[in-house]
């Protein structure tokens, strides 16, 4: 997430691709982990996760979502 905004901070929080809303087996799949920086867990993917969608844009101001409609061919 950090990559995508241009910019490079060590992570330190343990984030689920798939919010595991209180399930253990999910909660406890590796393969469901990834790594981000406090400030991204904390807000920019947990208001992805309220609205289905990828918050943010490139270094040229294109929209992350692919299903934003400037994104669309």
């Amino acid at each position: 997430m950090c990559e995508q905004h241009g910019k490079v901070v060590p992570a330190s929080v343990v984030d689920h691709v798939i919010p595991h809303r209180g399930d253990a087996k999910l909660f406890w799949s590796r393969s469901n982990w990834q790594p981000l920086c406090e400030t991204h867990h904390n807000s920019t993917k947990q208001k992805q996760e309220r609205t289905g969608g990828v918050i943010g844009s490139d270094l040229d101001g294109r929209p992350l979502d692919p299903n934003h409609p400037w994104n669309r061919a």
